[in-house]
Protein backbone atom coordinates (compact mmCIF):
# COMPACT_ATOMS: atom_id res chain seq x y z
CA UNK A 1 0.00 0.00 0.00
CA UNK A 2 1.53 3.29 -1.14
CA UNK A 3 1.20 6.35 1.06
CA UNK A 4 -0.88 9.25 -0.27
CA UNK A 5 1.09 12.27 -1.47
CA UNK A 6 -0.69 15.61 -1.21
CA UNK A 7 -1.22 17.62 -4.40
CA UNK A 8 1.13 20.40 -3.29
CA UNK A 9 4.02 17.89 -3.16
CA UNK A 10 2.95 15.80 -6.12
CA UNK A 11 2.67 18.78 -8.45
CA UNK A 12 5.67 20.69 -7.14
CA UNK A 13 7.59 22.38 -10.00
CA UNK A 14 10.52 20.26 -11.21
CA UNK A 15 11.87 22.48 -14.00
CA UNK A 16 12.05 26.19 -14.77
CA UNK A 17 9.21 25.69 -17.25
CA UNK A 18 6.96 24.39 -14.47
CA UNK A 19 7.22 27.60 -12.46
CA UNK A 20 3.94 29.56 -12.57
CA UNK A 21 3.82 33.33 -12.58
CA UNK A 22 7.57 33.77 -12.00
CA UNK A 23 8.78 34.19 -15.57
CA UNK A 24 11.51 36.75 -14.84
CA UNK A 25 13.37 34.82 -12.09
CA UNK A 26 13.01 31.57 -14.07
CA UNK A 27 14.40 33.03 -17.30
CA UNK A 28 17.24 34.93 -15.61
CA UNK A 29 18.38 31.97 -13.52
CA UNK A 30 18.22 29.58 -16.46
CA UNK A 31 20.29 31.88 -18.67
CA UNK A 32 22.87 32.52 -15.94
CA UNK A 33 23.33 28.76 -15.37
CA UNK A 34 23.60 27.99 -19.08
CA UNK A 35 26.20 30.75 -19.53
CA UNK A 36 28.19 29.54 -16.52
CA UNK A 37 27.79 32.79 -14.61
CA UNK A 38 25.87 31.61 -11.58
CA UNK A 39 26.32 33.77 -8.48
CA UNK A 40 27.75 32.06 -5.38
CA UNK A 41 24.92 33.52 -3.20
CA UNK A 42 21.27 34.00 -4.20
CA UNK A 43 18.40 35.58 -2.25
CA UNK A 44 14.78 34.65 -3.10
CA UNK A 45 12.19 36.89 -1.44
CA UNK A 46 8.42 36.99 -1.80
CA UNK A 47 5.06 35.88 -0.32
CA UNK A 48 4.45 32.31 0.81
CA UNK A 49 3.61 29.64 -1.73
CA UNK A 50 5.05 31.48 -4.73
CA UNK A 51 7.83 28.95 -5.49
CA UNK A 52 10.93 30.21 -3.68
CA UNK A 53 12.07 26.88 -2.19
CA UNK A 54 11.00 24.98 -5.30
CA UNK A 55 13.10 27.33 -7.43
CA UNK A 56 16.06 26.82 -5.08
CA UNK A 57 15.80 23.04 -5.63
CA UNK A 58 15.56 23.52 -9.39
CA UNK A 59 18.70 25.68 -9.33
CA UNK A 60 20.49 22.98 -7.31
CA UNK A 61 19.47 20.35 -9.87
CA UNK A 62 20.44 22.54 -12.83
CA UNK A 63 23.91 23.19 -11.40
CA UNK A 64 24.56 19.50 -10.79
CA UNK A 65 22.61 17.94 -13.69
CA UNK A 66 24.59 15.28 -15.54
CA UNK A 67 22.79 15.84 -18.84
CA UNK A 68 23.13 19.17 -20.58
CA UNK A 69 22.36 18.31 -24.17
CA UNK A 70 21.93 21.48 -26.19
CA UNK A 71 21.86 23.57 -23.04
CA UNK A 72 18.59 21.93 -21.92
CA UNK A 73 19.12 21.47 -18.21
CA UNK A 74 17.04 19.24 -15.97
CA UNK A 75 16.08 15.77 -17.07
CA UNK A 76 12.47 15.73 -15.91
CA UNK A 77 11.08 12.77 -17.89
CA UNK A 78 14.08 10.49 -17.42
CA UNK A 79 16.02 12.00 -14.49
CA UNK A 80 19.71 11.44 -14.01
CA UNK A 81 20.98 10.13 -10.68
CA UNK A 82 21.88 13.60 -9.41
CA UNK A 83 18.48 15.18 -10.25
CA UNK A 84 16.59 12.22 -8.82
CA UNK A 85 18.50 12.38 -5.52
CA UNK A 86 17.91 16.11 -5.17
CA UNK A 87 14.19 15.79 -6.03
CA UNK A 88 13.74 13.12 -3.38
CA UNK A 89 15.80 15.01 -0.82
CA UNK A 90 18.44 12.27 -0.57
CA UNK A 91 21.48 14.15 -1.85
CA UNK A 92 24.05 14.78 0.86
CA UNK A 93 25.54 17.61 -1.21
CA UNK A 94 22.29 19.64 -1.24
CA UNK A 95 21.29 20.61 2.29
CA UNK A 96 18.07 22.40 3.23
CA UNK A 97 18.21 24.22 6.57
CA UNK A 98 15.10 25.61 8.27
CA UNK A 99 16.29 28.86 9.83
CA UNK A 100 13.14 29.03 11.96
CA UNK A 101 14.38 26.07 14.03
CA UNK A 102 18.13 26.54 13.49
CA UNK A 103 18.57 30.15 14.51
CA UNK A 104 21.76 30.07 16.55
CA UNK A 105 25.39 30.74 15.70
CA UNK A 106 26.31 27.09 16.34
CA UNK A 107 24.01 25.98 13.53
CA UNK A 108 25.72 28.37 11.14
CA UNK A 109 29.14 27.18 12.25
CA UNK A 110 28.16 23.64 11.25
CA UNK A 111 27.32 24.95 7.77
CA UNK A 112 30.68 26.74 7.59
CA UNK A 113 32.61 23.62 8.60
CA UNK A 114 30.67 21.47 6.12
CA UNK A 115 31.26 23.93 3.27
CA UNK A 116 35.05 23.52 3.57
CA UNK A 117 34.94 19.95 2.24
CA UNK A 118 34.46 18.95 -1.40
CA UNK A 119 31.07 17.50 -2.49
CA UNK A 120 30.70 13.71 -2.23
CA UNK A 121 29.18 13.03 -5.66
CA UNK A 122 27.72 16.26 -7.03
CA UNK A 123 29.65 19.02 -8.77
CA UNK A 124 28.79 21.65 -6.18
CA UNK A 125 27.48 21.81 -2.66
CA UNK A 126 24.26 23.79 -2.37
CA UNK A 127 22.99 25.18 0.95
CA UNK A 128 19.31 26.23 0.89
CA UNK A 129 18.48 28.30 4.01
CA UNK A 130 14.69 28.68 4.27
CA UNK A 131 13.08 31.53 6.28
CA UNK A 132 16.50 33.22 6.49
CA UNK A 133 15.14 36.26 8.34
CA UNK A 134 14.67 34.06 11.45
CA UNK A 135 18.44 33.74 12.02
CA UNK A 136 19.84 35.53 15.06
CA UNK A 137 22.13 38.53 14.75
CA UNK A 138 25.17 36.50 15.79
CA UNK A 139 24.26 33.79 13.24
CA UNK A 140 24.10 36.39 10.46
CA UNK A 141 27.48 37.76 11.53
CA UNK A 142 29.00 34.27 11.42
CA UNK A 143 27.59 33.75 7.92
CA UNK A 144 29.07 36.95 6.52
CA UNK A 145 32.63 35.88 5.81
CA UNK A 146 31.91 32.59 4.07
CA UNK A 147 29.16 34.19 1.95
CA UNK A 148 31.58 36.87 0.83
CA UNK A 149 34.39 34.46 -0.06
CA UNK A 150 32.90 30.96 -0.31
CA UNK A 151 34.77 27.92 -1.62
CA UNK A 152 34.52 27.38 -5.37
CA UNK A 153 32.36 24.30 -4.84
CA UNK A 154 29.74 26.00 -2.58
CA UNK A 155 26.56 27.90 -3.48
CA UNK A 156 24.25 29.53 -0.92
CA UNK A 157 20.55 30.10 -1.64
CA UNK A 158 18.57 32.11 0.94
CA UNK A 159 14.77 32.13 0.87
CA UNK A 160 12.64 34.52 2.93
CA UNK A 161 9.14 35.98 3.12
CA UNK A 162 10.42 39.08 4.95
CA UNK A 163 13.42 40.44 3.09
CA UNK A 164 13.40 43.69 5.10
CA UNK A 165 14.53 41.69 8.16
CA UNK A 166 17.64 40.40 6.41
CA UNK A 167 20.66 42.59 7.29
CA UNK A 168 21.98 44.81 4.54
CA UNK A 169 25.41 43.26 4.95
CA UNK A 170 23.99 39.86 3.95
CA UNK A 171 21.87 41.25 1.10
CA UNK A 172 24.84 43.05 -0.39
CA UNK A 173 26.58 39.69 -0.84
CA UNK A 174 23.63 38.10 -2.66
CA UNK A 175 22.04 38.30 -6.07
CA UNK A 176 18.40 39.10 -5.27
CA UNK A 177 15.28 37.75 -7.02
CA UNK A 178 11.80 38.96 -6.04
CA UNK A 179 8.89 36.55 -6.39
CA UNK A 180 5.43 38.04 -6.93
CA UNK A 181 1.97 36.84 -6.03
CA UNK A 182 0.65 34.61 -8.79
CA UNK A 183 -2.30 36.10 -10.76
CA UNK A 184 -5.70 34.48 -10.23
CA UNK A 185 -6.09 33.46 -13.87
CA UNK A 186 -2.72 31.67 -13.95
CA UNK A 187 -3.56 29.74 -10.77
CA UNK A 188 -6.94 28.82 -12.26
CA UNK A 189 -5.36 27.59 -15.53
CA UNK A 190 -2.89 25.48 -13.59
CA UNK A 191 -5.68 24.02 -11.41
CA UNK A 192 -7.64 23.06 -14.52
CA UNK A 193 -4.69 21.00 -15.80
CA UNK A 194 -4.20 19.35 -12.41
CA UNK A 195 -7.89 18.50 -11.85
CA UNK A 196 -8.07 17.05 -15.34
CA UNK A 197 -5.02 14.87 -14.69
CA UNK A 198 -6.30 13.84 -11.24
CA UNK A 199 -9.82 13.26 -12.63
CA UNK A 200 -11.42 15.61 -10.12
CA UNK A 201 -14.90 16.79 -11.20
CA UNK A 202 -15.18 20.52 -10.64
CA UNK A 203 -16.50 23.43 -12.73
CA UNK A 204 -14.54 26.45 -13.95
CA UNK A 205 -16.35 28.95 -11.68
CA UNK A 206 -15.43 26.96 -8.57
CA UNK A 207 -11.80 26.77 -9.68
CA UNK A 208 -11.82 30.53 -10.08
CA UNK A 209 -13.16 30.83 -6.54
CA UNK A 210 -10.40 28.56 -5.18
CA UNK A 211 -7.75 30.55 -7.09
CA UNK A 212 -9.10 33.80 -5.65
CA UNK A 213 -9.10 32.38 -2.12
CA UNK A 214 -5.44 31.34 -2.48
CA UNK A 215 -4.42 35.03 -2.57
CA UNK A 216 -1.57 34.55 -5.04
CA UNK A 217 -0.21 31.32 -3.49
CA UNK A 218 -0.11 28.23 -5.70
CA UNK A 219 0.60 26.00 -2.71
CA UNK A 220 -2.45 27.34 -0.84
CA UNK A 221 -4.69 26.70 -3.84
CA UNK A 222 -3.49 23.09 -4.10
CA UNK A 223 -3.94 22.54 -0.35
CA UNK A 224 -7.48 23.89 -0.60
CA UNK A 225 -8.23 21.71 -3.62
CA UNK A 226 -6.87 18.71 -1.72
CA UNK A 227 -9.18 19.43 1.20
CA UNK A 228 -12.23 19.84 -1.04
CA UNK A 229 -11.54 16.68 -3.03
CA UNK A 230 -11.31 14.74 0.24
CA UNK A 231 -14.58 16.27 1.51
CA UNK A 232 -16.57 15.78 -1.72
CA UNK A 233 -15.27 12.66 -3.37
CA UNK A 234 -17.77 12.39 -6.24
CA UNK A 235 -17.94 16.01 -7.40
CA UNK A 236 -16.94 19.39 -5.99
CA UNK A 237 -19.95 21.73 -6.34
CA UNK A 238 -19.85 25.49 -6.14
CA UNK A 239 -22.45 25.81 -3.36
CA UNK A 240 -20.69 23.20 -1.26
CA UNK A 241 -17.41 25.09 -1.52
CA UNK A 242 -19.05 28.35 -0.46
CA UNK A 243 -20.72 26.68 2.51
CA UNK A 244 -17.54 24.86 3.58
CA UNK A 245 -15.27 27.89 3.31
CA UNK A 246 -17.82 30.34 4.76
CA UNK A 247 -17.39 32.91 2.00
CA UNK A 248 -20.09 35.04 0.31
CA UNK A 249 -20.88 34.01 -3.24
CA UNK A 250 -20.78 36.45 -6.12
CA UNK A 251 -24.57 36.74 -6.44
CA UNK A 252 -24.95 37.59 -2.74
CA UNK A 253 -22.41 40.40 -3.10
CA UNK A 254 -24.19 41.75 -6.17
CA UNK A 255 -27.48 41.67 -4.24
CA UNK A 256 -25.89 43.80 -1.52
CA UNK A 257 -24.67 46.30 -4.13
CA UNK A 258 -28.10 46.52 -5.72
CA UNK A 259 -29.75 47.06 -2.33
CA UNK A 260 -27.31 49.90 -1.56
CA UNK A 261 -27.91 51.70 -4.86
CA UNK A 262 -31.68 51.12 -4.66
CA UNK A 263 -31.64 52.81 -1.21
CA UNK A 264 -33.24 49.75 0.39
CA UNK A 265 -31.86 49.82 3.94
CA UNK A 266 -34.09 46.98 5.19
CA UNK A 267 -32.89 44.68 2.43
CA UNK A 268 -29.27 45.52 3.25
CA UNK A 269 -29.79 44.37 6.84
CA UNK A 270 -31.59 41.20 5.71
CA UNK A 271 -28.77 40.29 3.32
CA UNK A 272 -26.12 40.85 6.01
CA UNK A 273 -27.99 38.61 8.45
CA UNK A 274 -28.64 35.99 5.80
CA UNK A 275 -24.92 35.89 5.03
CA UNK A 276 -24.13 35.48 8.74
CA UNK A 277 -26.61 32.59 9.01
CA UNK A 278 -24.67 30.77 6.27
CA UNK A 279 -21.50 30.99 8.36
CA UNK A 280 -19.87 34.00 6.68
CA UNK A 281 -18.02 36.17 9.19
CA UNK A 282 -18.70 39.93 9.18
CA UNK A 283 -15.02 40.57 8.57
CA UNK A 284 -15.04 38.36 5.48
CA UNK A 285 -18.29 39.93 4.23
CA UNK A 286 -16.85 43.43 4.69
CA UNK A 287 -13.64 42.39 2.90
CA UNK A 288 -15.54 41.17 -0.16
CA UNK A 289 -17.90 44.18 -0.26
CA UNK A 290 -14.86 46.48 -0.11
CA UNK A 291 -13.30 44.53 -2.97
CA UNK A 292 -16.48 44.90 -5.05
CA UNK A 293 -16.66 48.66 -4.45
CA UNK A 294 -12.98 48.93 -5.39
CA UNK A 295 -13.85 47.34 -8.73
CA UNK A 296 -16.87 49.64 -9.12
CA UNK A 297 -14.69 52.70 -8.53
CA UNK A 298 -12.14 51.52 -11.08
CA UNK A 299 -14.96 50.92 -13.57
CA UNK A 300 -16.21 54.50 -13.15
CA UNK A 301 -12.75 56.05 -13.42
CA UNK A 302 -10.86 53.74 -15.80
CA UNK A 303 -13.64 52.07 -17.78
CA UNK A 304 -13.70 48.31 -18.33
CA UNK A 305 -10.06 48.09 -19.48
CA UNK A 306 -8.53 47.89 -16.00
CA UNK A 307 -6.94 44.62 -14.90
CA UNK A 308 -8.85 42.63 -12.28
CA UNK A 309 -10.05 39.16 -11.39
CA UNK A 310 -13.49 40.02 -12.80
CA UNK A 311 -14.71 38.35 -15.96
CA UNK A 312 -15.97 40.43 -18.89
CA UNK A 313 -19.58 39.52 -18.03
CA UNK A 314 -19.07 40.64 -14.43
CA UNK A 315 -17.61 43.95 -15.61
CA UNK A 316 -20.61 44.58 -17.88
CA UNK A 317 -23.05 43.77 -15.08
CA UNK A 318 -21.31 46.02 -12.57
CA UNK A 319 -20.96 48.83 -15.12
CA UNK A 320 -24.71 48.66 -15.73
CA UNK A 321 -25.31 48.85 -11.98
CA UNK A 322 -23.46 52.17 -11.56
CA UNK A 323 -24.08 53.77 -14.94
CA UNK A 324 -26.26 56.50 -13.36
CA UNK A 325 -23.96 57.07 -10.38
CA UNK A 326 -21.09 59.53 -10.20
CA UNK A 327 -17.54 58.47 -9.39
CA UNK A 328 -17.75 60.71 -6.31
CA UNK A 329 -20.77 58.77 -5.03
CA UNK A 330 -19.02 55.42 -5.47
CA UNK A 331 -15.88 56.79 -3.80
CA UNK A 332 -17.88 57.97 -0.78
CA UNK A 333 -19.55 54.56 -0.43
CA UNK A 334 -16.14 52.89 -0.74
CA UNK A 335 -14.76 55.11 2.05
CA UNK A 336 -17.71 54.29 4.34
CA UNK A 337 -17.19 50.55 3.84
CA UNK A 338 -13.43 50.87 4.24
CA UNK A 339 -13.87 52.64 7.58
CA UNK A 340 -16.37 49.98 8.69
CA UNK A 341 -13.91 47.24 7.74
CA UNK A 342 -11.31 48.77 10.07
CA UNK A 343 -13.83 48.99 12.92
CA UNK A 344 -14.97 45.39 12.44
CA UNK A 345 -11.43 44.14 13.11
CA UNK A 346 -11.46 45.51 16.67
CA UNK A 347 -15.16 45.67 17.55
CA UNK A 348 -16.88 43.32 20.00
CA UNK A 349 -20.02 43.65 17.87
CA UNK A 350 -18.82 43.21 14.26
CA UNK A 351 -22.29 42.18 12.99
CA UNK A 352 -23.80 45.50 14.13
CA UNK A 353 -20.93 47.52 12.61
CA UNK A 354 -21.47 45.79 9.25
CA UNK A 355 -25.25 46.27 9.27
CA UNK A 356 -25.02 49.96 10.23
CA UNK A 357 -22.40 50.57 7.54
CA UNK A 358 -24.69 49.08 4.86
CA UNK A 359 -27.65 51.12 6.18
CA UNK A 360 -25.55 54.30 6.10
CA UNK A 361 -24.46 53.55 2.53
CA UNK A 362 -28.07 53.03 1.45
CA UNK A 363 -28.99 56.53 2.68
CA UNK A 364 -26.24 58.38 0.79
CA UNK A 365 -27.57 60.62 -1.96
CA UNK A 366 -25.95 61.49 -5.23
CA UNK A 367 -22.58 63.22 -4.76
CA UNK A 368 -21.25 65.72 -7.28
CA UNK A 369 -18.11 67.81 -7.56
CA UNK A 370 -18.61 71.37 -6.31
CA UNK A 371 -17.19 72.67 -9.61
CA UNK A 372 -19.84 70.78 -11.57
CA UNK A 373 -22.59 72.14 -9.34
CA UNK A 374 -21.35 75.71 -9.79
CA UNK A 375 -21.26 75.26 -13.58
CA UNK A 376 -24.82 73.93 -13.56
CA UNK A 377 -25.94 76.84 -11.41
CA UNK A 378 -24.30 79.33 -13.74
CA UNK A 379 -25.86 77.65 -16.75
CA UNK A 380 -29.31 77.62 -15.19
CA UNK A 381 -28.93 81.19 -13.95
CA UNK A 382 -27.93 82.36 -17.41
CA UNK A 383 -30.82 80.56 -19.07
CA UNK A 384 -33.45 81.94 -16.71
CA UNK A 385 -35.24 85.08 -17.95
CA UNK A 386 -36.57 87.93 -15.87
CA UNK A 387 -40.08 86.55 -16.16
CA UNK A 388 -38.97 83.13 -14.95
CA UNK A 389 -36.96 84.27 -12.00
CA UNK A 390 -36.80 87.57 -10.13
CA UNK A 391 -33.43 89.23 -9.90
CA UNK A 392 -32.87 89.77 -6.15
CA UNK A 393 -30.19 92.42 -6.74
CA UNK A 394 -32.45 94.38 -9.05
CA UNK A 395 -35.27 94.17 -6.52
CA UNK A 396 -33.01 95.48 -3.74
CA UNK A 397 -31.72 98.31 -5.93
CA UNK A 398 -35.25 99.42 -6.78
CA UNK A 399 -36.14 99.35 -3.10
CA UNK A 400 -33.17 101.54 -2.20
CA UNK A 401 -33.84 104.01 -4.97
CA UNK A 402 -37.46 104.31 -3.88
CA UNK A 403 -36.39 104.90 -0.28
CA UNK A 404 -33.74 107.49 -1.07
CA UNK A 405 -35.49 109.42 -3.82
CA UNK A 406 -37.09 112.81 -3.05
CA UNK A 407 -40.28 114.19 -4.61
CA UNK A 408 -39.43 116.64 -7.37
CA UNK A 409 -40.76 120.14 -7.20
CA UNK A 410 -42.65 121.50 -10.13
CA UNK A 411 -40.30 123.61 -12.12
CA UNK A 412 -41.06 127.31 -12.28
CA UNK A 413 -39.69 129.49 -14.98
CA UNK A 414 -38.21 131.75 -12.32
CA UNK A 415 -36.41 128.93 -10.51
CA UNK A 416 -32.69 128.76 -10.87
CA UNK A 417 -31.12 125.51 -12.09
CA UNK A 418 -30.95 123.13 -9.13
CA UNK A 419 -27.74 121.45 -7.97
CA UNK A 420 -27.46 117.66 -7.74
CA UNK A 421 -29.38 116.40 -4.73
CA UNK A 422 -27.24 114.43 -2.24
CA UNK A 423 -28.66 111.04 -1.26
CA UNK A 424 -26.92 110.90 2.10
CA UNK A 425 -29.38 112.82 4.25
CA UNK A 426 -31.58 109.99 5.56
CA UNK A 427 -29.35 106.99 4.97
CA UNK A 428 -28.11 104.70 7.73
CA UNK A 429 -25.18 102.35 7.83
CA UNK A 430 -27.04 99.43 6.19
CA UNK A 431 -28.28 101.52 3.24
CA UNK A 432 -24.82 102.97 2.61
CA UNK A 433 -23.25 99.52 2.74
CA UNK A 434 -25.83 98.26 0.21
CA UNK A 435 -25.09 101.18 -2.10
CA UNK A 436 -21.34 100.48 -1.91
CA UNK A 437 -22.06 96.78 -2.52
CA UNK A 438 -23.33 97.65 -6.02
CA UNK A 439 -19.88 98.97 -6.90
CA UNK A 440 -17.56 96.74 -4.86
CA UNK A 441 -18.96 93.89 -2.78
CA UNK A 442 -15.62 93.12 -1.07
CA UNK A 443 -15.25 96.77 0.02
CA UNK A 444 -18.86 96.76 1.22
CA UNK A 445 -18.19 93.71 3.33
CA UNK A 446 -15.26 95.46 5.00
CA UNK A 447 -17.37 98.57 5.55
CA UNK A 448 -20.06 96.43 7.11
CA UNK A 449 -17.63 95.51 9.92
CA UNK A 450 -17.76 99.10 11.22
CA UNK A 451 -19.44 99.75 14.57
CA UNK A 452 -21.10 102.89 13.25
CA UNK A 453 -21.19 104.98 10.08
CA UNK A 454 -22.44 108.62 10.07
CA UNK A 455 -22.82 111.05 7.17
CA UNK A 456 -22.98 114.80 7.84
CA UNK A 457 -22.78 116.78 4.65
CA UNK A 458 -19.48 115.93 3.04
CA UNK A 459 -18.13 114.38 6.25
CA UNK A 460 -18.32 110.60 6.53
CA UNK A 461 -17.42 109.32 10.00
CA UNK A 462 -16.62 105.61 10.41
CA UNK A 463 -15.98 104.00 13.80
CA UNK A 464 -14.46 100.54 14.41
CA UNK A 465 -14.33 98.76 17.77
CA UNK A 466 -10.82 98.33 19.11
CA UNK A 467 -11.04 94.57 19.59
CA UNK A 468 -13.19 93.92 16.57
CA UNK A 469 -12.57 93.51 12.83
CA UNK A 470 -11.39 96.93 11.60
CA UNK A 471 -9.88 98.42 8.49
CA UNK A 472 -9.12 101.96 9.67
CA UNK A 473 -5.49 101.82 8.47
CA UNK A 474 -6.64 100.79 5.00
CA UNK A 475 -9.41 103.41 4.70
CA UNK A 476 -7.07 106.20 5.89
CA UNK A 477 -4.74 105.73 2.92
CA UNK A 478 -4.80 108.78 0.62
CA UNK A 479 -6.69 108.26 -2.63
CA UNK A 480 -8.48 105.14 -1.33
CA UNK A 481 -11.16 103.76 -3.62
CA UNK A 482 -13.84 104.19 -0.92
CA UNK A 483 -13.88 107.99 -1.35
CA UNK A 484 -14.68 107.83 -5.05
CA UNK A 485 -17.39 105.21 -4.53
CA UNK A 486 -19.02 107.25 -1.73
CA UNK A 487 -18.98 110.37 -3.95
CA UNK A 488 -20.80 108.47 -6.66
CA UNK A 489 -23.38 106.60 -4.57
CA UNK A 490 -24.12 109.59 -2.25
CA UNK A 491 -24.08 112.14 -5.09
CA UNK A 492 -21.52 114.36 -3.33
CA UNK A 493 -18.89 116.56 -4.96
CA UNK A 494 -16.38 115.85 -2.19
CA UNK A 495 -16.07 113.37 0.68
CA UNK A 496 -14.01 113.84 3.87
CA UNK A 497 -13.36 110.50 5.58
CA UNK A 498 -12.95 110.40 9.36
CA UNK A 499 -11.93 106.86 10.41
CA UNK A 500 -11.28 106.09 14.07
CA UNK A 501 -11.07 103.21 16.53
CA UNK A 502 -13.10 103.31 19.74
CA UNK A 503 -13.40 101.09 22.79
CA UNK A 504 -16.68 99.56 23.88
CA UNK A 505 -17.07 102.24 26.58
CA UNK A 506 -16.64 105.03 24.02
CA UNK A 507 -19.13 103.50 21.63
CA UNK A 508 -22.58 105.12 21.58
CA UNK A 509 -25.62 103.46 23.09
CA UNK A 510 -25.43 101.10 26.06
CA UNK A 511 -21.70 100.59 25.75
CA UNK A 512 -22.00 97.17 24.18
CA UNK A 513 -21.15 96.17 20.68
CA UNK A 514 -24.21 95.41 18.56
CA UNK A 515 -24.83 91.70 18.27
CA UNK A 516 -23.83 90.15 14.96
CA UNK A 517 -26.70 88.39 13.34
CA UNK A 518 -25.91 85.46 11.08
CA UNK A 519 -28.00 85.15 8.00
CA UNK A 520 -29.74 81.90 7.42
CA UNK A 521 -28.42 80.06 4.35
CA UNK A 522 -31.83 80.32 2.69
CA UNK A 523 -31.66 84.17 2.87
CA UNK A 524 -28.82 84.07 0.35
CA UNK A 525 -30.39 84.19 -3.12
CA UNK A 526 -27.84 81.89 -4.77
CA UNK A 527 -27.95 79.34 -1.94
CA UNK A 528 -31.74 79.48 -1.88
CA UNK A 529 -31.81 78.79 -5.63
CA UNK A 530 -29.41 75.85 -5.24
CA UNK A 531 -31.56 74.36 -2.46
CA UNK A 532 -34.68 74.56 -4.61
CA UNK A 533 -33.02 73.37 -7.82
CA UNK A 534 -31.17 70.37 -6.39
CA UNK A 535 -33.57 69.56 -3.54
CA UNK A 536 -30.57 69.94 -1.25
CA UNK A 537 -30.08 70.80 2.40
CA UNK A 538 -27.35 72.94 3.97
CA UNK A 539 -25.00 70.90 6.15
CA UNK A 540 -22.47 73.61 6.94
CA UNK A 541 -21.92 77.22 5.89
CA UNK A 542 -18.42 78.58 5.36
CA UNK A 543 -17.22 82.01 4.30
CA UNK A 544 -14.48 81.43 1.75
CA UNK A 545 -14.04 85.08 0.71
CA UNK A 546 -10.63 86.53 1.58
CA UNK A 547 -10.88 89.39 4.00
Amino acid sequence: MTSYKVLARKWRPRTFEDLIGQEFPALTLKNSIESGRTAHALLFSGPRGTGKTSTARIVAKAINCERKDGGQYLCADDPCASCEEISEGKSIDVQEIDAASHTGVDDVREIIESAKYMPASAKKKVYIIDETHMLSKSAFNALLKIMEEPPEHAVFILATTEAHKVPATIMSRCQRYDFRKIPVEKIKDSLEKITKAEKIRIDSETLHLIAREADGSMRDSLSLLDQLSASFDAEIKHDDVIRLLGIPDKESLKSVLRAVFEKDAAKCVDLARESASRGTSPRRMAHDVISMFKNLLYLKICGDDFRSELSDDDKKELAELVKDETAETVELLFDIMLEAGEKIRTSSYPEIVLELALVKMSTVGKVEKIDDMIKRLEKLSGAATGAERENPEKRAREKREKKTSRPEKKKDSTDAPSAPVARSGNLGKEEIVELVNEKNRFLARKLGQAHSLEVNGENVRIKFLKNGMNYQSEFRKPGHELKDILKEVLALENVVLDVETVTVDEAPGDGKAPPRTKRKPSEDSVVDYAIREFEASVIERKNTAKE
